[in-house]
């Protein structure tokens, strides 16, 4: 990886949609020999993919947090109660993590409301502590 490379993911990274005409421009080479990189990136598993950025406001999320849970039961619990909570709706990611805590777990809400109805589902895998993003 050279610093072509590096400049393409950069410019991919900012806008996964952005022309390899303008990205060449940019870098200084053809968008053949971008694409050629691109490709050749992707092959190589560097590149695993390209998302899709959702403004959630627009959408009604009010409310964004992160929540960590202690589990008791043992790592075959966490691993069960993460496979779980992944597949709540309101759950954007679910990791399991070291320290006292098992899970952290990145949620958006409608709002405070829902927030303390999505808490109550997930009582049941053990004690959670919330965090409120309050801004990105």
């Amino acid at each position: 990886m050279d610093v072509f490379d590096k400049k393409i993911l950069e410019m991919l990274k900012i806008n996964a949609r952005e022309s390899f005409a303008n990205i060449g421009k940019e870098v200084g080479l053809s968008a053949p020999a971008i694409g050629k990189r691109v490709r050749q990136m992707e092959e190589e598993g560097i590149i695993e993919g390209y998302a899709l950025k959702v403004n959630h406001e627009k959408l009604g999320i009010e409310t964004k947090a992160y929540i960590t849970l202690v589990i008791h039961r043992g790592p075959k619990v966490a691993s069960d109660a993460q496979k779980q909570i992944l597949a709540m709706e309101e759950v954007q990611s679910c990791d399991r993590i070291t320290g006292d805590d098992c899970l952290c777990v990145l949620g958006y809400f409608k709002n405070n409301k829902h927030l303390i109805s999505f808490l109550e589902k997930i009582a049941e895998y053990g004690a959670s502590k919330t965090s409120i993003i309050l801004e990105v």
